[in-house]
């Protein structure tokens, strides 16, 4: 299972990224929307883990132009700020699960398996 990590705060990406790999997923990270677009085409990820705080609104644009690209592609959300509003339109745009901070490995893994369970 591939994994991309979209969040725009480096140090909190990185540690996401070391944790899922030490639970043996395939994982990539990146900072940048547009790249994370460019990633999905390319690498054939099965699920992205979307932080929504530091993108803002444009986190959601990022999801209408992903889901049209790679239509089966699971979403799941990191809320670091509770921004309620902006999670509700998310999974109004097909994000399968939302997980707080701090970030529950175990139950983000779990999350994941089971995105990528449904997927297939």
């Amino acid at each position: 299972m591939k994994i991309m990590i979209v969040e725009s705060d480096a140090e909190f990406r990185e540690h996401l990224l070391q944790r899922l790999e030490s639970e043996g997923l395939e994982v990539i990270g990146s900072g940048y929307l547009s790249e994370a677009e460019k990633l999905a085409k390319e690498c054939g990820v099965d699920a992205i883990v979307l932080g929504l705080s530091g993108f803002g609104r444009s986190s959601l644009e990022f999801m209408k132009k992903i889901s049209t690209i790679v239509p089966d592609l699971k979403v799941i959300l990191i809320n670091r700020h509770s921004k309620i509003q902006l999670s509700i339109e998310a999974m109004n745009l097909g994000a399968c699960a939302e997980i707080q901070v701090p970030v529950d490995i175990a139950a983000l893994t779990k999350t994941l398996l089971r995105a990528a369970s449904e997927k297939a």
